[in-house]
């Protein structure tokens, strides 16, 4: 008997030994086999022996595309929309693609010159992924455009979070009585509600949420003028806005298949909204705003490629336009489409034209600014380096706004180009998957952003100045 389970270990073991060696067989067999692509997806490449490719490899596969990057940055310039008249010393300035219509970065600068006898603030909507996610960035950039500017609060912000606590610039409470959507929904998502991030809400009765100005964290986000609250439906319904806990005051709601917004005024350090009555409505949001200045709403969606934007119904962008006009969108995406060895993006560009097409269509007055990815790093035998895929993207955005005729910022140079997430890593400004920078990354490529639009807008006053055209 003994004999006999000897037999049997030993042929079991010999069946393990040549699976494993087929299946080590088929896998370096699949690293000669050509990248599977459908459409924008790519299925990602099988290679087992990249940890042992020389590092000259690497340069090689990186910087081959970089001559046709030349070639086709040569080719818009000669094309005469790219302005940038001049740059300070080691900035990396806004070139502006936009034709006579002035869909760049014109009517943001507009409107800050007019930003005294506006009547409202200045804003900006900041649309983007998980790299922005949790106000990462754009807190930055909203705090320097304020002390600028003027304003005061965090803005927009969705009546739920998947991390309430990740995000600093404020302090967000909400019960269990919302039904959250987004774009990242396999099922049940109905596009006739979505915002810019695809989120909406449906709520039950005593639904609530709160938003606390926080004074740690950065300057001008502990109290604001004014808080209003954005739905839109068929239904009728009721809500109360506590201020500071003791001021209340309630508001029928009445959108008629369109977006309403109600607003609370006084010196607000903390809005508590509360559904009384849901009434069929969807719920996108509430914000905290002064009445002045400039404001920044980011509109963060974990894995998204932007290309939601195509679907937004148009009614919903018209009437979110006519309650918060914004007078610049930044779209910031990118990321979640750049691969290791991806190089066309065609098809991703096209979609992308047509969503900041159908944006300004049903936006009209509001600047456009692209904004390339920033360095991603894949690890190549002992070094990282930056993904080809990347190199790639930032070209094809470059192109996108081209075509689109809005403004582009390479934020992929201004943070220093290839290695630069490395150095950022070493430096605790980045997280170690070498993509994503953290808070103190938020705040350097912040003041970055801020410094080229200021500068821009400079340049703009001057000339405005001068009797010229801007």
């Amino acid at each position: 008997m003994r004999a006999f389970f000897s037999k049997m270990e030993r042929g079991y073991l010999h069946s393990v030994v040549w699976i494993v060696l087929v299946a080590l067989l088929v896998l370096l067999a699949m690293s000669w086999l050509p990248t599977l692509k459908v459409g924008d997806w790519q299925m990602r490449r099988v290679d087992l022996l990249s940890d042992l490719r020389s590092d000259s490899l690497v340069a090689d596969e990186v910087l081959e595309v970089l001559p046709e990057n030349e070639a086709e940055e040569s080719s818009l310039a000669q094309a005469g929309r790219i302005r940038v008249d001049s740059c300070r010393s080691g900035m990396t300035c806004i070139d502006d693609m936009a034709d006579d219509e002035d869909r760049g970065m014109s009517a943001f600068y507009q409107a800050l010159e007019g930003i005294d006898t506006l009547g409202r603030p200045v804003r900006i909507a900041v649309l983007g992924d998980s790299y922005i996610e949790g106000d990462i960035l754009t807190a930055n950039l909203r705090q320097l455009l304020q002390e600028r500017y003027g304003g005061s609060g965090v803005g927009f912000v969705p009546m739920t979070s998947d991390s309430p606590g990740f995000r600093r610039s404020v302090k967000q409470r909400f019960n269990k009585g919302w039904k959250a959507h987004n774009a990242n929904d396999n099922s049940g998502y109905d596009r006739r509600w979505a915002n810019f991030t695809g989120h909406y809400y449906f709520a039950d009765n005593g639904a609530m949420m709160s938003l606390d100005g926080v004074k740690s964290y950065l300057s001008r986000l502990d109290t604001c003028k004014q808080s209003t609250f954005y739905c839109m439906g068929n239904g009728t319904g009721r809500v109360t806005a506590t201020i500071n806990g003791t001021q209340s005051q309630s508001f029928e709601l009445n959108p008629g298949g369109h977006v309403q917004a109600v607003t609370v005024t006084g010196q607000i350090g903390r809005v508590e909204w509360r559904v009384d009555h849901a009434g069929g409505i969807t719920y996108l949001g509430a914000s905290l705003d002064d009445d002045h200045g400039v404001q920044v709403d980011n509109f963060a969606l974990r894995a998204a490629s932007g290309q939601h934007l195509r679907t937004i119904a148009e009614q919903m962008i018209l009437d979110f336009d006519r309650v918060r006009h914004y007078d610049l969108v930044i779209v910031m995406y990118g990321l979640n489409v750049a691969g290791k060895l991806s190089s066309d993006y065609t098809t991703y560009r096209e979609r992308m034209v047509e969503a900041i097409d159908h944006m300004k269509r049903n936006m009209p007055g509001t600047g456009f600014l692209v904004v390339s990815v920033g360095d991603r790093e894949q690890k190549r035998g002992d070094k990282y380096r930056t993904m080809r895929g990347v190199i790639s993207m930032v070209n094809a955005q470059q192109r996108i706004a081209y075509d689109a005729r809005v403004a582009f910022w390479n934020l992929f140079t201004a943070m220093g180009g290839e290695g630069s997430i490395v150095r950022m890593v070493e430096q605790h400004q980045a997280n170690l998957d070498y993509t994503h920078i953290n808070f103190g990354g938020g705040a350097r490529l912040g003041k970055l952003m801020f410094d080229a639009i200021t500068w821009g807008h400079e340049q703009y006053h001057e000339q405005v100045q001068k009797g010229g055209t801007p």
